[in-house]
């Protein structure tokens, strides 16, 4: 295997067991083409292997320089190549888009950055639960954080412009060309037999569709990145942001777990107060009832002086009249009973200033009161 300091490119077979020499149909291919293009096979152009190779290693060597410098982007967006550059990028301390090119990430990177910043900042709110928004604001808060991430997610602390991009499909990806360029900044691509080599710095001659041609390629490039002095910063930098997240998540649901604990305590409370409230308001009933004497007539037998026995009628005590017997409303009746005034005999002392300084009796509550005292005697 040829060495590219600590890179090492695979042998010619494992190229060809990849499939990256098969180029595009015939009559898909750019002209420009033409100085890489081995021979053409049942209409399909094939790739000179000999060359992508040695232009692979031209490529590799200026990407561990540029690593050491700046970070590095890797972008591809179709769909065979998405989950492999996001899962290169983030193991090997790059930056990557994976989705959709955001439009005026190089022309216009201030405004992309802030709009970067800005998402951190909500993700942050809303793993510490978003607590000063309504429900319905923290549901857009967190559609709105999907959207973003779907976009930026890549690019997240991505603090400067990137050192050099890698681009999977330079066709597909004629945005992302085109920015670097406008910028300055250089371009590795895998360059099919239908695109135009001279749009990129360091193109490499190479099937882009093939999901095993773009594996071994990403591969590479990964440990190129790897390499590089700045690697380690983004991959920290990542982590750091995800312990946080997890820590703002976890604080949230302590905090949250406390608050029911509080808030079952309080009712157990609640529930034991109205239990004992209760209880002791079916004491006072049981003793108002044993005190009720029944109205029966008592034989009292006595010896006169002569010794005869003789019996007398004795009448009974009379029963105790209660606030029922007034005949008054449950209402002025519920506030005498609060106020310790169960009975008619606690009442009958009472003039109207005593009845209306009682909590819940007023004017015409007293005369109310009064009135029925009145009528009882």
């Amino acid at each position: 295997m040829a060495d590219t300091q600590s890179v090492q490119i695979p042998a010619l077979e494992e190229f060809l067991k990849a499939g990256v020499h098969f180029g595009h149909r015939k009559s898909r291919w750019n002209p420009k083409m033409e100085e890489y293009i081995y021979t053409e096979r049942n209409g399909v152009h094939i790739i000179d292997l000999v060359k992508s190779m040695k232009m692979l290693k031209s490529a590799l060597e200026a990407m561990q320089k540029a690593a050491d410098t700046g970070p590095i982007l890797l972008v591809g967006t179709k769909g065979q190549a998405a989950s492999m550059v996001q899962k290169v990028a983030e193991d090997n301390g790059a930056f990557y888009v994976n989705t959709r090119w955001p439009g005026g990430l190089f022309t216009n990177y201030e405004m992309i950055h802030k709009s970067v910043s800005k998402l951190v900042s909500m993700e942050e709110r809303l793993a510490s639960g978003a607590e000063d928004l309504v429900k319905k604001e923290q549901l857009l808060l967190d559609r709105d954080v999907a959207r973003l991430n779907k976009l930026y997610q890549g690019i997240k602390f991505m603090d400067k412009l990137p050192a050099m991009i890698v681009v999977i499909d330079s066709k597909l990806e004629k945005n992302a060309i085109k920015e670097s360029r406008l910028a300055g900044i250089p371009i590795v691509a895998l360059i099919d037999t239908n695109c135009d080599p001279d749009l990129v710095d360091y193109p490499i001659p190479a099937n882009d569709d093939s999901i095993r041609s773009i594996g071994m390629f990403l591969e590479l490039f990964g440990e190129a990145i790897k390499a590089g002095k700045r690697s380690d910063r983004v991959i920290s930098l990542r982590q750091s942001h995800t312990a946080k997240l997890d820590s703002l998540r976890a604080e949230f649901e302590r905090n949250e777990e406390q608050k029911r604990q509080q808030e079952e305590a309080e009712r157990e409370r609640m529930k034991k107060l109205r239990a004992g409230l209760e209880v002791a308001e079916a004491a006072r009933s049981s003793a108002s009832e044993a005190k009720v004497e029944e109205r029966t007539t008592v034989v009292r037998v006595t010896k006169k002086d002569d010794g005869k026995e003789t019996a007398r009628k004795v009448e009974p005590k009379k029963k105790e009249k209660t606030l029922e017997d007034l005949g008054i409303s449950g209402r002025v009746a519920s506030a005498l009973e609060t106020a310790g005034y169960a009975k008619v005999s606690h009442l009958v002392e009472l003039t109207k200033s005593d009845l209306k300084a009682i909590k819940g009796i007023g004017d015409v509550a007293a005369d109310e009161i009064l009135k029925a005292i009145k009528k009882m005697k």
